[in-house]
């Protein structure tokens, strides 16, 4: 191989590096905090790993035993961007998906079954969302509706399992104990779901059929006792379920935990839900 072909080789490992060095640090743009991106720059000098690069491939033209001191020289910055990309698995290891690419126990302070939170479940769903509840009155909003039935025509499976207007006073009366504010009597409570049934039943009958067959709503009539969302690999569960004196006064304070799907604890909520469907024979909107 003549030198020129050398050097055009190197040159080309050069380009690859460069390019890695730029995914590398979009990868660590997209997945640290930015004090972790900030340490990342200050303890291995990322920003300046690829302006040493690229200022590398000028020296090739100077002659053999330069590119050879060249050669070195490479072959040192990719043992550091070798660390670099370890440090930015770990880093990932811990706050994002772990070694089998399970995603790991996230603790998310606030916002647990507010209109934000449907809208970003609803929104970002790929192919399932599904939400065990209480209390009907949200779901039938008009604008969640309409995110709903959006996310519905684009492919995205819905499924809505809240207590039934058909439940017995005695389960009604259960619910009310631990229904976030506002809390109503179990009579007020049946009044509720089975209005809120009804515009649903109304809203979702004007879908176009796309939209229609991805969306389905079952009332379960058995005493409440969990309460989160699922969709695609991720579960969230609130803190709802507690007496409710004990939870907090604003519904935005409400915290909650995403949990991978395939993994306990939040394969047993996933098979719960699965089961309770299966047992809920109030169907309030069916697929076509």
């Amino acid at each position: 191989m003549s030198w020129l072909e050398q050097t055009n080789t190197v040159i080309g490992v050069v380009g690859f590096l460069i390019t890695l060095v730029t995914l590398l640090k979009v990868r660590s743009v997209q997945r640290a905090q930015v004090q972790e991106r900030a340490l990342l720059r200050k303890l291995y000098g990322t920003e300046s790993l690829a302006d040493r690069l690229r200022s590398a491939a000028v020296f090739l033209r100077q002659g053999e035993q330069d590119a050879r001191n060249l050669g070195e020289e490479l072959v040192r910055l990719c043992g550091q961007i070798e660390g670099i990309s370890r440090a930015l698995d770990s880093m990932s290891r811990q706050r994002g998906p772990d070694a089998t690419g399970q995603r790991m126990v996230r603790l998310v302070e606030r916002g647990y079954y507010t209109p934000p939170f449907y809208a970003r479940v609803v929104n970002e769903a790929q192919n399932n969302a599904d939400f065990l509840m209480y209390r009907n009155l949200q779901i039938a909003g008009v604008g969640l509706l309409q995110s709903m039935e959006r996310a519905a025509k684009r492919g995205v499976r819905i499924r809505i399992l809240a207590i039934s207007s058909q439940c017995t006073d005695e389960v009604l009366e259960q619910a009310s104990m631990v229904l976030p504010w506002p809390q109503v009597p179990p009579d007020v409570l049946r009044r509720q779901l089975h209005e809120s049934e009804g515009r649903i039943q109304q809203v979702v009958a004007g879908w176009a059929d796309r939209s229609r067959r991805n969306f389905e709503y079952r009332g379960y009539t058995i005493a409440p006792n969990m309460h989160f969302a699922r969709t695609d690999g991720v579960m969230m569960q609130g803190f709802v379920g507690t007496l409710s004196p004990a939870q907090p006064e604003q519904l935005e304070d409400r915290g909650y935990l995403e949990l991978p799907r395939e993994r306990e604890p939040g394969a047993t909520l996933s098979r719960h839900f699965d089961e309770l469907w299966a047992q809920s024979t109030h169907t309030v909107v069916s697929a076509p």
